[in-house]
């Protein structure tokens, strides 16, 4: 494997937005490099771009954000190109992204193929979320919509209780998830995890926030039980490093599962699209105490990896 020292080549391009673009292929993904004035000249000023462009690589660790939401609530304030521009300036590469309702997802995703991972979000409104499991609707929406065949997984959802999974709606999509090579995207705590996975051995899960409120005890039993269990940290930065600085348990439990766990910002109200930067940082910032391998898989290959094994 390619690491992010050694890209194979770089391309200079133009994108819709104005920008130029160095692309640089790391093997597992590829990394666009946008430069605000447009680029001219001898083939000696691209060279001197793509050296620039390396050590700007080896620099910034790219992120993959697994916890994106597009809601209308936010689409009234930043447009499709605030959005990759906020996406740009916090280094973020890819993003799976969730919405309510689902059209701002799309709106995205034709903004930006490449970037966006749609993830069917089965709230047609904010109202869905508090019975969504065992309506019939809303079973037929998202059966509905899957057949646009552009999505990675479906969630953000919430379960509070196990026996929620039991309704005939509910398995259902668990079952339409394994068919269909989905992951779920599963808001809750270790209860309802367990009994998803007793509904179909075969689910693939992205737990948002580690459980919320989950310990690394707890979440490091739940991997070693199900290897189809992927952990986003989204919301947990201050147990993950408090007053910044990683706490022992949680490096213990990243180096341990190093390949199951990634990062995931929620932007679940439109003030954190204003704070979109600071939350990334905060999370590059405990990264930055893991051994580089560790923070890499974290930080963008191993959504990377889920991904492409989707597709």
């Amino acid at each position: 494997m390619r690491g992010p020292s050694s890209p194979e080549w770089f391309v200079i391009s133009r994108v819709p937005l104005g920008y130029s673009v160095i692309t640089v292929d790391y093997g597992v993904m590829i990394m666009h490099i946008r430069i605000r004035k447009p680029l001219s000249g001898s083939i000696a000023a691209v060279c001197m771009l793509g050296t620039a462009a390396l050590g700007f690589a080896r620099e910034t660790l790219p992120i993959v954000d697994t916890h994106v939401h597009y809601n209308v609530e936010a689409r009234a304030v930043f447009d499709v190109r605030a959005v990759f521009e906020k996406f740009h300036d916090a280094g973020v590469i890819r993003a799976f992204v969730s919405s309510t309702p689902d059209d701002g997802t799309l709106a995205l995703y034709e903004g930006d193929r490449a970037r966006i991972v749609p993830i069917l979000r089965p709230y047609r409104s904010p109202t869905d979320r508090a019975d969504w499991w065992r309506q019939d609707a809303v079973l037929e929406y998202v059966l509905t919509r899957l057949q646009r065949d552009v999505y990675g997984g479906i969630g953000e959802f919430h379960l509070w209780d196990p026996a929620q999974t039991k309704t005939v709606q509910l398995e259902r999509l668990v079952h339409e998830a394994v068919r269909r090579n989905l992951i779920m995207h599963v808001h809750s705590d270790a209860d309802p995890i367990r009994a998803l996975y007793a509904v179909n051995p075969g689910v693939k899960i992205l737990w948002a926030h580690a459980g919320m409120s989950a310990e690394p005890e707890t979440i490091g039993r739940l991997l070693e039980q199900y290897p189809g269990l992927w952990i986003e940290v989204s919301l947990r930065a201050q147990d993950i490093a408090p007053a910044g600085q990683l706490a022992i348990a949680w490096r213990d439990l990243f180096l341990r599962y190093p390949a199951r766990f990634m990062i995931g910002s929620d932007l679940w109200t439109t003030s954190r699209w204003s704070q979109y930067a600071d939350i990334i940082a905060e999370q590059r910032g405990w990264l930055a105490q893991l051994p580089r391998e560790v923070a890499e898989q974290i930080a963008f290959r191993n959504a990377v990896r889920l991904i492409s094994v989707q597709e």
